[in-house]
């Protein structure tokens, strides 16, 4: 995550700095640093973010589509993906840590980013 869309997600939130660092549980220099691109924003903070995001504007969503519909993913791929075990085929993205089993399957063990997923764009430009 760039400094420019943490800014942005928080500002859609929002929350100021200080709120933001609170609900997080982290300092406010921290966001400052995150803020001014001193400090990378980490990946559990980011899921955090744009969970938030997405369940604050969970009515802008078709819920009924779902990763692996979307992806076209065999069952036998299915059968090794988090999100299809724990029948989340929205929130994938959360569950499965930014790797997509399916793009491991179909590239041979270089995953796709889950946060570069057309699914997880697609959804994300209906929050901002």
């Amino acid at each position: 995550m760039i400094k420019e869309e943490f800014v942005k997600i928080r500002k859609r939130l929002g929350k100021t700095q200080k709120e933001i660092s609170l609900l997080l549980g982290i300092s406010h220099k921290t966001v400052e640093s995150y803020e001014q691109g001193f400090r990378n924003v980490p990946g559990n903070v980011e899921r955090i973010l744009y969970y938030l995001l997405f369940k604050l504007n969970m009515d802008k969503f078709d819920k009924e589509i779902l990763c692996w519909n979307v992806k076209d993913c065999p069952v036998d791929i299915r059968e090794h993906c988090i999100a299809w075990l724990a029948s989340e085929g929205f929130f994938c993205w959360f569950l499965t840590g930014k790797t997509c089993i399916h793009e491991e399957f179909l590239s041979g063990g270089a995953s796709e980013n889950c946060f570069s997923c057309s699914f997880f764009r697609e959804n994300l430009g209906k929050t901002i």
